[in-house]
């Protein structure tokens, strides 16, 4: 049966289903929504948003009911409007117990009649199971808020940009909202109101406090060359990649470079044109971008190693291929890890490009082994797994 949540907040329990409201609900007999919420985590529900893949609700409304959704959408924007000229904390009461009955069943069945005609019409997704485990990691993540100490930065107020920053955070949310469809490579945003801990300056980050002992951080050794080794059928080497090219490329040369050389030269080559050389064959038989590039694009689109499908033309393919490869490969591993936190008090404190950190409590101490190499076994073969640790978000240090 198809039902849609009222309210987000955890003390409003009430659910729209076949022109009712139910405030008790059987979430055993019910069976389709838009979205996911926290309540649903152990049901087996179908969400209408992921069909959609990123459309809101007004761009998958069908022409039959624009103009009524329209009209519903505007009583709601008049409540809404009226709350706030009257002062009143509505975001601390229940929608329905603020606006006439009559008008829930009615914002709510429109609601509905969308997301059953995109259940209906729009394909599902090939990645739809992975879809809803990310979507309950990232719901995961906003119902903990972060431990924010706007103090830790004073010694930095003498300059404006840090003023900014130690004024808004008094008016921040303190949640992190993630979009799992705000890039075509599967990178995540963060919504608007969100905490933008993708987006702050780094040194900033010691704002952030754990709420238990410390941080835990995992982030891949040079994820996107790893890809590329496996996207090519080489094996994984098991010290620090830029150490390893480092090992080849001095063997072969008698002018000796150092890690950073390397890497720039590298990484210049591998996203230069598809056709530029680095002059060491040894390393280019490594990584043969070609080869990457024939296997995974059309002409017109590139289907990467999950199936995920991008819209590029050839001088764009190689980047869009390993950039989505790489994102994919990090947030399944990032749900894994999530999983493993079940039960305990450490849990996912937020995922930041390629790294995925944790707010760690002592106590989970005999799992951390375990963590470290949940995250590394991907798809793509077991990736070397960088580990650090910090009292805040701005003192990580790397730890063996």
């Amino acid at each position: 049966m198809l039902f849609q949540i009222i309210d987000n907040k955890q003390q409003c329990a009430s659910v729209y289903t076949n022109k009712d409201i139910i405030s008790d609900p059987n979430y055993n007999k019910l069976s389709k929504t838009w979205t996911y919420n926290s309540v649903l985590k152990d049901k087996d529900i179908e969400y209408a948003s992921l069909y959609a893949q990123g459309k809101n609700l007004d761009q998958c409304c069908p022409d039959s009911l624009k103009e009524k959704w329209e009209e519903v959408k505007q009583k709601h924007f008049a409540y809404i409007k009226s709350f706030e000229e009257g002062k009143v904390k509505y975001n601390e009461y229940c929608f329905y117990d603020l606006v006439p009955l009559d008008f829930v069943i009615e914002y709510f069945d429109m609601k509905s009649q969308i997301t059953e005609h995109v259940l209906n019409t729009y394909e599902k997704p090939q990645n739809y199971d992975f879809l809803v485990d990310l979507l309950k990691l990232t719901a995961d993540i906003k119902d903990k808020p972060l431990r924010i100490n706007p103090a830790s930065i004073n010694d930095q107020l003498h300059h404006h940009p840090a003023r900014a920053f130690h004024t808004k955070l008094r008016a921040c949310n303190p949640h992190v909202d993630y979009n799992i469809f705000g890039t075509i490579t599967g990178r995540l945003t963060t919504k608007k109101g969100s905490f933008p801990l993708l987006t702050m300056n780094k040194d900033y980050r010691s704002v952030i406090e754990s709420n238990n002992d410390l941080f835990v951080e995992l982030d891949f050794n040079a994820a996107e060359l790893r890809c590329m080794l496996a996207l090519n059928d080489q094996p994984q080497p098991h010290q620090d990649i830029h150490d390893w090219h480092g090992f080849i490329l001095n063997h072969l040369s008698d002018h000796k470079m150092d890690r950073d050389d390397i890497k720039r030269k590298i990484f210049g080559w591998l996203y230069g044109p598809p056709n530029a050389s680095l002059g060491i064959p040894k390393i280019e038989g490594y990584y043969d971008k070609k080869k990457i590039i024939q296997k995974h694009w059309n002409g017109e689109e590139i289907t990467n190693y999950f199936g995920r499908k991008i819209k590029a033309d050839e001088f764009h393919a190689l980047n869009a291929i390993l950039q989505s490869t790489t994102s994919d490969t990090f947030l399944r591993r990032a749900v894994a890890v999530n999983k493993l936190l079940e039960g305990r008090n450490s849990f996912t404190m937020g995922l930041i490009h390629d790294s995925m950190v944790i707010d760690f409590d002592r106590n989970d101490k005999d799992i951390l082994e375990n963590l470290i190499k949940e995250f590394g076994n991907t798809d793509l073969g077991i990736f070397k797994v960088n580990a650090s640790l910090g009292t805040n978000f701005g003192n990580m240090r790397r730890f063996k």
